[in-house]
């Protein structure tokens, strides 16, 4: 995905967003094979929440009045009826999932 301006970065829509496989067995049946991901602050995806959470399936933010980190919004359970968004840090994605076609 190209990099979004900082206004843009909370709202980015399904669409925009890269495709990544999990890597391990559990996490795919836990959360579905393949995920769509972006990589926003935790900040950016509170601005996201309060816009979005009413109309759609959303995992309430993390904290982030104090610390400001890099992770990413992440799409579960693709095309199903479960799916939802959510947030997590970098470090906890990247163990989780692979750029699609990536092992």
């Amino acid at each position: 995905m190209d990099i979004l301006s900082w206004e843009e970065r909370p709202f980015v829509s399904l669409e925009q967003m890269d495709t990544y496989s999990a890597r391990d067995r559990e996490t795919a049946q836990r959360f579905g094979a393949t995920v769509k991901a972006a990589e926003i602050s935790n900040r950016d995806y509170k601005h996201r929440y309060s816009r979005h959470s009413s109309d759609w399936a959303m995992q309430p933010p993390p904290s982030s009045h104090i610390h400001i980190c890099m992770g990413y919004l992440v799409v579960r359970k693709l095309d199903t009826t479960g799916q939802y968004e959510t947030w997590m840090p970098g470090h906890v994605f990247e163990e989780l999932y692979a750029a699609a076609g990536e092992p």
